[in-house]
C-alpha cells in the first residue's frame, strides 16, 4: 500500500513530465530555472457530482478520496479525459475525470452548500486538527470507516465532536463523506 508521501511523489513526477511534454521541444531541460512554475498553472473549477481521487488517469488506479458535489479544486494538469488536482491543505494529489467538473464561475459555492451537521464517516486515514487548516496542529489521528459527528463547517474543514468528551477539532472536508439515512 503506497503512503500519501509515495503518492505525492509520483503525482509530483508526472506533474514534471506533463511539464516537459508542454515545453514543446525535444531538448532535456538541464536548467531548473526552466521549469514551468506550476502556481502559474493552476485553474479552478467546480465539481458537478460527487467524485473519486485517483492515483492515475483511469478507473484502474485506487480511489484515494471522495470529493463532493460543489466542491472546489485546483487543476493544474489533464491526461486524456483525466484532470490532475492538488491540494492547498495537504492532501496528496489525483487525478479525477473531467466529465465531473465545470470551470468555476467565481461565486462563492461554500455559501450555496447545504448544511453540513450530522454523522459522516471517513473515507481515508486522516488527521484531526485544532482549527480549520492545515497549518494548525493535529489533535488527533483517525483511521478510515470511522464514524464522526460533524458540527460545522468553515473553509472546506468539518468541525467534528469527540465522543470521548476531547475539544472539537477540523477534518478535511474531502476525507469524509455524509451517512446516509435511508
Amino acid at each position: 500500500m503506497k503512503s500519501a508521501r509515495t503518492t505525492f511523489i509520483d503525482a509530483f513526477i508526472v506533474l514534471i513530465l506533463l511539464g516537459f511534454a508542454a515545453c514543446g521541444d525535444k531538448e532535456r531541460l538541464t536548467d531548473p530555472q526552466d521549469l514551468p512554475d506550476l502556481n502559474q498553472q493552476i485553474r479552478s473549477y467546480v465539481t458537478t457530482e460527487n467524485t473519486k481521487v485517483r492515483t492515475g488517469p483511469g478507473i484502474q488506479f485506487r480511489s484515494i478520496a471522495e470529493i463532493r458535489r460543489d466542491s472546489r479544486v485546483n487543476v493544474v494538469g489533464k491526461d486524456g479525459e483525466w484532470l490532475l488536482i492538488i491540494s492547498k491543505k495537504g492532501n496528496a494529489p489525483g487525478f479525477i475525470e473531467m466529465a465531473a467538473v465545470t470551470p468555476d464561475s467565481g461565486k462563492d459555492t461554500e455559501s450555496a452548500a447545504p448544511a453540513v451537521e450530522g454523522k459522516y464517516e471517513t473515507l481515508t486515514e486522516t488527521q484531526v486538527r485544532k482549527g480549520p487548516g492545515a497549518d494548525f496542529p493535529v489533535v488527533a489521528n483517525i483511521p478510515a470507516g470511522i464514524k464522526i459527528n460533524v458540527v460545522g463547517e468553515k473553509k472546506g474543514w468539518l468541525r467534528v465532536e469527540s465522543k470521548r468528551g476531547n475539544k472539537p477539532g477540523y477534518v478535511d472536508a474531502n476525507a469524509a463523506r455524509p451517512l446516509t439515512t435511508e
